[in-house]
């Protein structure tokens, strides 16, 4: 019977394992910059991404093609969603995004960001087109093709939402899709 219980358990976790790792995330890492022998390296300071630290301000474009300067939504609420199209998760989550987005009664902005032609993520040429066969509406699409908005974040894993409050503080940050009632409530929380 102790036998019985070992094999029981192990096959269990075996299983569970192969659950999880299905639905798993791939860990994003963004290619890092680096300098020619004939530059002199620079120190910088990364600042750490936190609840209550200013949110980096971006300046990228659009997937309709206009430029979307973070710091333009000051005095309002940001909802911010680093996402992939390949992304098993991202792409549950965001029917619910969508929904969210469709609400006319929010006080907050919604923007996503996607980084085209890196880490296995589409074209910016191909992308629009994935983006309308899903049937993805009144969700904002930006582009960081470079990758350097993602490094700012310091997104490690995708999904993640960052929500920043009308002062630009980051206010929460969600490893893994946030729902609908949890964002709204952080929101309501927030300045």
């Amino acid at each position: 019977m102790k036998k019985f219980v070992t094999l029981l358990a192990t096959v269990s976790a075996a299983v569970f394992l192969a659950a999880c790792s299905e639905q798993e995330e791939k860990p994003m890492t963004m290619p890092t910059t680096s300098s020619s022998s004939s530059e002199t390296p620079q120190t910088s300071t990364v600042t750490q991404v936190a609840v209550g630290q200013e949110a980096p301000d971006f300046t990228l474009q659009s997937m309709d093609g206009k430029t979307v300067k973070l710091s333009d939504y000051k005095g309002k609420k940001a909802y911010l969603k680093f996402w992939a199209s390949w992304c098993g998760p991202c792409k549950k989550s965001m029917p619910e995004l969508v929904e969210l987005a469709g609400k006319t009664d929010r006080d907050f902005e919604i923007l996503t960001v996607v980084a085209p032609g890196l880490q296995g993520e589409k074209s910016a040429e191909e992308f629009p087109k994935w983006f309308q066969e899903q049937g993805y509406k009144d969700v904002p699409v930006l582009f960081d093709t470079s990758g350097e908005i993602f490094q700012a974040y310091q997104i490690r894993s995708i999904p993640t939402e960052i929500l920043i409050d009308s002062q630009g503080k980051i206010g929460k940050i969600q490893f893994g899709a946030i729902s609908n009632a949890d964002a709204e409530a952080a929101f309501k929380e927030m300045k």
